[in-house]
């Protein structure tokens, strides 16, 4: 069976998995682990958390910044 993504943006909710008759764009916001540099032999393990809840996409740069200033981040 098929996997069907959904995409909504995480300000308005509006439905963002594919666009029309044209190219078009959104905003991803991914937790992406920095990867351990290759000169180090040893790191501290230390519990940290993602900075996002999940990885967030928006329809562009004001529906961005409303959600910025909801507060959404924490």
């Amino acid at each position: 069976m098929m996997e069907n993504i959904k995409i909504t943006c995480d300000n308005c909710e509006r439905d963002i998995t594919y666009t029309g008759n044209s190219i078009d764009w959104r905003i991803a916001l991914i937790n992406e682990r920095v990867p351990i540099s290759p000169d180090l032999t040893c790191v501290a393990d230390m519990m940290i958390y993602p900075p996002l809840k999940h990885d967030c996409h928006f329809c562009g740069k004001e529906c961005l910044k409303s959600w910025i200033n909801k507060g959404e981040t924490k």
